[in-house]
């Protein structure tokens, strides 16, 4: 399949947009993809037609199912912002922070997130993370403390990075 004159293309370049689906931009002869082969970035899925989000494969257990691996984990975030790169590097900068805390600080921090109070984060005054953090907005909608969220999402991308 080739790509129309002014089809709309992804950020990297690599799909274009049919007006329903994104498809993957022929390349040099390259062959069609496998049966269940995750592209380059892990978000989407060859189920042998055409791509699909990989997150509608949640607790798949393929490994490249980084939504579903949290989900799993009681953390659930959309397909599209399961970036394992983004995801990695959220973490972990919230994890130095809370790290940096005292002993009493580390206690309210996750006995307000047990409250789904982990958007404060975001809050500008607190400044930890960027408004609206998807990661960070799923924290908030289970009853886990901070720490517990952090280790679970570690536990996840461990999950689907160990293929």
């Amino acid at each position: 399949m080739t790509v129309p004159d002014g089809a709309q293309l992804s950020d990297d370049g690599k799909y274009w947009w049919d007006g329903a689906d994104w498809q993957p931009v022929p390349t040099d002869g390259a062959d069609t993809p496998q049966d269940g082969q995750l592209s380059d970035d892990g978000q989407w899925k060859w189920d042998g037609s055409q791509w699909q989000p990989a997150g509608d494969q949640a607790g798949g257990g393929d490994g490249g199912d980084l939504a579903g691996a949290l989900a799993g984990q009681g953390i659930p975030i959309s397909a599209e912002a399961a970036d394992a790169g983004y995801i990695q590097q959220v973490a972990e900068h919230v994890s130095n922070w809370y790290s940096g805390l005292d002993e009493n600080s580390r206690a309210i921090v996750d006995a307000l997130s047990t409250q789904g109070a982990d958007t404060l984060l975001a809050d500008p005054e607190v400044g930890v993370v960027a408004e609206g953090d998807p990661l960070i907005e799923a924290f908030a909608t289970n009853s886990m403390s901070l720490n517990d969220s952090l280790l679970a999402t570690n536990q996840a991308l461990e999950q689907t990075t160990a293929v």
